[in-house]
């Protein structure tokens, strides 16, 4: 007979988290994004990427203002700008927003950041239909499950790159990772 040893605490806290996130269904996830409703849009989001992260063993990410703020203004520049890509036209990187959000302290604190963007018209600027297509492609879905990242913040514009949105309504999704390690 073998006993397994008793979980730590930090383990009992992890398990307790996935598992309310499992039990609890994520809201608004196919709202429409509009001026009005953006804050349930990123809350949905949230949730349904941390579900995938609790279906995966991993921890949920926090809600962080400065990510948050570092999202919303990429997805507000591809929307002016009128394009779609992680990189700026004027050069900016994930990089340069996040670290001119203050989210990294000091340059001497280690970090390690992703980032996701996204952008649908109409029923595919669901948080559902974002969030499935993040899921179904390698790359966005390997930042969604890295266990490394602690901290999140999403950005959501509701309207598309009139370049790419064809005249409809539509909306664009940045969503930053992170994790500071001072």
């Amino acid at each position: 007979m073998s006993v397994d040893p008793p979980a730590s605490a930090h383990e009992s806290a992890g398990a307790t988290a996935i598992a309310s996130v499992i039990a609890t269904p994520c809201q608004d996830t196919e709202l429409a994004p509009a001026p009005d409703n953006l804050e349930q849009i990123a809350m949905a989001t949230l949730c349904l990427v941390n579900q995938e992260r609790a279906r995966n063993n991993e921890l949920p990410l926090q809600s962080n203002s400065r990510l948050g703020q570092a999202a919303m203004s990429h997805s507000e520049d591809m929307v002016a700008e009128n394009y779609f890509d992680h990189v700026a036209p004027n050069g900016e990187t994930p990089l340069d927003r996040i670290q001119a959000s203050g989210y990294i302290p000091s340059p001497q604190d280690g970090y390690t950041i992703g980032e996701n963007i996204a952008w649908g018209t109409l029923s595919l600027a669901t948080p559902s239909t974002i969030v499935a297509a993040w899921i179904a492609s390698p790359e966005h879905l390997a930042n969604i499950l890295n266990g490394a990242y602690r901290d999140t913040g999403i950005g959501i514009v509701s309207a598309a790159p009139a370049s790419l949105a064809d005249g409809q309504t539509g909306a664009v999704y940045t969503q930053e990772f992170g994790v500071v390690s001072g």
